[in-house]
């Protein structure tokens, strides 16, 4: 996953600085936008023992457009460059990383499903609470 995230990340960076992007195009990110990448990254890597190729591929995917925007922040002096545009200022902009980031995350989630699926008879018993909810929305 390093290896994908690392390569992702480079993409995105050698597109960003191959591209012009409008002044109106740069976002600018928080410490708290930096901490939560953070921790995406370090939640990317947790999910990386399961497995699960589609886990893998999402989470490589998802690190690979944090990663990517989290570098494009630090070199930009806390601003992310969004060179892809659709329409004017009043359209969107966005990067590779979006792209890497949003195409990761249903991959991740759909892996980790079928994970959960597949081995749902090592999954504990339903709780007392949570044979009560069952019983009240009728499943």
């Amino acid at each position: 996953m390093l290896v994908a995230a690392v390569v992702l990340s480079a993409i995105d960076l050698q597109l960003n600085n191959a591209l012009t992007t409008p002044d109106w195009a740069y976002h600018h990110r928080s410490g708290a936008w930096v901490a939560a990448c953070l921790l995406t990254l370090a939640g990317a890597a947790a999910v990386t023992r399961v497995p699960s190729a589609a886990v893998a591929v999402g989470a490589g995917l998802l690190a690979g457009g944090v990663l990517g925007n989290l570098v494009s922040a630090l070199v930009n002096g806390g601003s992310v460059p969004d060179p892809l545009l659709i329409g004017t200022h009043l359209g969107v902009a966005f990067n590779i990383a979006d792209v890497f980031t949003l195409a990761g995350i249903p991959l991740l989630i759909g892996g980790l499903m079928a994970v959960v699926v597949a081995n749902r008879d090592r999954l504990p018993p339903p709780s007392r609470a949570e044979r009560w909810l069952m019983r009240r929305i009728g499943l």
